[in-house]
């Protein structure tokens, strides 16, 4: 289904969408307010997550959690073709329990690459067939078919979540709280009782960007599931902190390939 200098988005049921990529586009560093999976089927791709670097060749299956910058770009921009998966917190809540009996098990959703022909092959026939057109029945059965094979693939001792510094959960959890206010670095120092200075320094080495850059990404995200649900995109700017609708509709763009109403559109 090779589409030449293209971005589709396509959402088959609540708290998962699938990404088609065969534009040559680099997407800087960014985050996702879900759980990424990933793959190609053409050509290598360059990436970085906090802070490390590789290539995700055909083949290999890159998995990254919620809120982790990262980085990618083709290795080659003729063949490119980038397969991702977007999973929500509460889709994998329930794929937990579905395939595992509990929503809090240890699942295969952690930073980390996978070696496995056999499953990067079936999640690249998943991703096709979500793609198209499919009743709601068919789309969960072949959910739940291949994904098996990616927990059957797990290894506990390989998914342990990392230790994060607790004063940089607290800005987050701040951010998140006040997302469509005017903040300022003094206000979040004075939270977790640090210098401006050293709040910088110690965000930007657990998450990969300073606060504001941060602030943008989780903006963004919330965006666009306002948008996906329909939301008029001008109130959907002020409900995310963005000045106006152009400010949304410029950093939209970059972020995701799309305008607003382009990707409204793809729903």
């Amino acid at each position: 289904m090779k589409n030449d200098r293209t971005i589709i988005y396509s959402s088959p049921m609540e708290g998962l969408e699938v990404l088609s990529c065969s534009s040559g586009r680099e997407f800087k560093s960014h985050l996702h307010d879900g759980y990424v999976l990933w793959l190609n089927s053409e050509s290598g791709e360059n990436y970085s997550v906090k802070g490390s670097s590789d290539i995700l060749q055909p083949g290999s299956i890159s998995i990254i959690e919620p809120e982790t910058i990262h980085a990618n770009s083709p290795c080659c921009i003729e063949r490119r073709h980038l397969r991702s998966f977007y999973f929500s917190e509460e889709f994998v809540r329930s794929l937990n329990f579905k395939l595992l009996g509990r929503e809090n098990a240890v699942s295969p959703f952690r930073n980390r690459l996978l070696e496995n022909k056999r499953l990067w092959q079936a999640l690249s026939g998943l991703h096709n067939k979500l793609l198209s057109p499919a009743e709601k029945l068919e789309a969960e059965e072949n959910i739940l078919s291949v994904l098996s094979g990616l927990y059957k693939q797990a290894d506990a001792k390989d998914i342990l979540p990392g230790s994060e510094d607790k004063r940089v959960a607290m800005v987050i959890d701040y951010l998140h709280a006040h997302m469509d206010s005017s903040l300022s670095l003094a206000e979040l120092a004075d939270l977790v009782g640090c210098t401006e200075f050293h709040l910088i320094r110690i965000f930007r080495s657990h998450k990969g960007l300073p606060p504001h850059s941060f602030l943008i990404q989780l903006r963004l995200e919330k965006a666009r599931r306002l948008l996906a649900a329909n939301a008029n995109i001008a109130d959907t700017a002020v409900q995310c902190g963005f000045s106006d609708q152009s400010h949304l509709t410029r950093l939209f763009k970059i972020r995701y390939g799309l305008t607003p109403r382009q990707y409204q559109k793809a729903f």
